[in-house]
């Protein structure tokens, strides 16, 4: 068996696997790819704030210097979802749809969180429903990747289950 069998399961190799393909946007991944690579994701995203948060010393009331941190912060936090576009591009292509809406509903995604965080931190009064907009975009988003897969080949390749 591969790594990429189906009997593998969520496993390191699978997540590390998935995150070394970030941008191969042909072919399909399966449903356990994708879950490992997002398990060592959210473990990159804790470290992140553990380190920003517990072990970088406290930001002055300089608040230039306070949005530079949280610049800083969120572009490191977005580097680490770099590794999901081509994951998403191929998880949906497993499922047999195309990846534009789904690559759209991650862009509003995104662009919901870093609204929100905005505002938080006072830079801008944030623009209406783009918060709610980037969540309900993200279910949508994570509802069609863990759909069922096409079984068998479909018009993006061979079945990643079938060794």
């Amino acid at each position: 068996m591969t790594a990429a069998s189906y009997r593998d399961g969520v496993s390191l190799r699978n997540g590390l696997r998935a995150i070394g393909q970030s941008f191969v946007f042909h072919g399909r991944s399966t449903r356990s790819e994708l879950t490992s690579a997002l398990i060592l994701i959210a473990i990159g995203e804790l470290l992140l704030f553990l380190g920003f948060h517990f072990f970088h010393p406290p930001t002055p009331l300089n608040l230039t210097v306070f949005w530079r941190r949280v610049a800083v912060e969120e572009a490191l936090a977005l580097a680490l979802f770099v590794p999901l576009i081509g994951l998403i591009v191929r998880r949906l292509h497993d499922v047999g749809l195309p990846a534009i809406p789904g690559l759209l509903l991650a862009a509003i995604g995104v662009a919901g969180d870093l609204d929100r965080t905005q505002v938080a931190i006072g830079l801008h009064p944030g623009v209406p429903m783009l918060p709610l907009a980037g969540q309900v975009a993200l279910a949508i988003l994570a509802v069609a990747l863990y759909w069922s897969p096409a079984i068998g080949a479909n018009r993006f390749g061979a079945d990643p289950r079938i060794v």
